[in-house]
């Protein structure tokens, strides 16, 4: 899931609003694309098998991109913190390539993969979309800011434990000892890592909506 971060640029230089722009209109579109995929599948009885045929290529694109959030952290485009981002981000992507790609068998035959990716998306599709607004200058972001700050209560659970059970589904299937001692230790990291960020989101929600 998406930890909360600040994503206004420190200066207001206009090549870097415009290129914040195009980026996170580029990823909301993505975000936005896999969540009407999702819906629109589950809603016509579609299987976890035809989520995965249609959206897995959509979905690592979409979180391939978004490690250039680690950069824009690190060289102060935004103001999100390094650690955090990081840690979003490493864990993200080593699910859609480690696991996701890499064990399609386990990954496109459980319901995880879509519940992990509504999750996902929803998330994605509003926090982008808040950034954008703020970025265009708009300061009437009411509804916005509270969903951006509210609906990780229930999302994140949701995409967390489906992350850590189809990671640990794909130890199953792997025929390499190696790979399997890291992927329980990555899971091991789940409930302190969980939980830290869990706190992380709760304070700058608290911080945030105090200021409304």
């Amino acid at each position: 899931m998406s930890a909360p971060n600040r994503s206004k640029p420190k200066g207001h230089s206009t090549v870097t609003q415009t290129y914040l722009l195009a980026y996170n209109a580029l990823c909301a579109t993505l975000w936005l694309r896999v969540l009407s995929g999702v819906i629109s599948t589950l809603v016509s009885s579609g299987t976890s098998s035809d989520i995965y045929k249609s959206l897995e290529p959509w979905t690592r694109f979409a979180q391939t991109l978004a490690a250039a959030e680690v950069l824009h952290a690190a060289f102060g485009i935004t103001r999100s913190p390094v650690f955090t981002t990081f840690t979003q981000s490493f864990a993200r992507t080593v699910q859609v390539w480690a696991v996701n790609y890499a064990f399609a068998e386990t990954t496109s035959s459980s319901y995880a993969y879509p519940a992990m990716i509504l999750a996902w998306s929803t998330a994605d599709v509003i926090r982008y979309t808040y950034f954008i607004v703020i970025l265009a200058g708009q300061s009437n972001v009411g509804l916005l800011r509270w969903l951006r700050y509210s609906l990780f209560v229930v999302l994140y659970p949701v995409g967390i434990s489906s992350e850590w059970w189809l990671m640990y589904k794909s130890i199953s299937i792997t025929n390499s000892n190696a790979l399997a001692a890291l992927y329980y230790f990555f899971l091991a990291l789940y409930g302190p890592g969980s939980i830290m960020m869990y706190k992380y989101m709760l304070k700058q929600r608290r911080k945030v909506l105090a200021r409304v």
